[in-house]
């Protein structure tokens, strides 16, 4: 029996199935998303969401 595999939407953090999520390609990666809304919040700002957030010290 094969376990599914999920990914995270970036935006909502919501587990997303990458055979029936939304997807966005961003700089030949591959982007999935829970709902069309997220892809369009990601599509507005995609550095937004895949740039690590900046180390404190």
């Amino acid at each position: 029996m094969t376990q599914a595999t999920t990914v995270l939407d970036p935006v909502c953090g919501m587990p997303v199935d990458p055979w029936t999520g939304e997807v966005v390609e961003f700089e030949g990666e591959m982007y999935y998303f829970c709902e069309p809304v997220c892809a369009e919040i990601f599509r507005d700002e995609p550095l937004r969401w895949i740039e690590p957030a900046p180390q404190q010290v």
